[in-house]
């Protein structure tokens, strides 16, 4: 098992999301609930609350103990609130050695290239610390910061995927995109 990672960068401490995060967890989705809306399904109320929250938060915790998941929250230096979301899952081993990317911002930090500077450390732990070889990430054609984020990472189109998901009340094409791990 990895260490736990622990990333100081310029305007984010990024680490694993923990049970003394439940709170700021809860704020973090409540305060962006119209920001994140068009991007993610749909969210009951009971989502919000802080039993669902630590719950979620248990269920990380365990899936990273398992290997199966890196679920990270990126805190501001100065008040220790969380800005940013950054969710490796569905780690699979043996012969592909790969998972999916997921991640948010906060809609007051969206458009200052925050992600650029979170993203390259996570991914460096993902490749370096967790030995992955390929991270995949899905983005809706009409997400166009994704779009632009995923490609200056590097990551390369793979192909497109018609009714992925059901994203906000629909079934959402998304395109494929993927990053190999360049030491391998």
């Amino acid at each position: 098992m990895p260490a736990k990672p622990d990333i100081i960068t310029t305007n984010g401490h990024v680490r694993l999301i923990n049970t003394g995060d439940v709170a700021e967890l809860a704020d973090y989705y409540l305060r962006n609930r119209t920001h994140f809306s068009p991007w993610e399904p749909v969210r009951g109320r009971d989502f919000y609350r802080h039993e669902t929250m630590l719950n979620r938060i248990l269920e990380a915790e365990g899936a990273f103990h398992a290997d199966k998941q890196v679920k990270l929250g990126v805190f501001c230096p100065q008040d220790q609130r969380m800005i940013a979301s950054v969710d490796f899952s569905q780690i699979v081993r043996g012969p592909l050695q790969a998972c999916f990317v997921g991640y948010s911002i906060d809609a007051q930090y969206q458009g200052q290239g925050l992600m650029q500077e979170f993203m390259p450390p996570c991914l460096g732990y993902m490749f370096n610390q967790c030995n992955i070889h390929r991270v995949m990430a899905t983005y809706m054609m009409s997400n166009q910061r994704s779009a632009v984020l995923l490609e200056r990472l590097g990551f390369e189109k793979e192909g497109y995927a018609k009714s992925y998901l059901n994203i906000a009340g629909t079934w959402e094409d998304h395109i494929l995109t993927a990053l190999v791990n360049p030491s391998h």
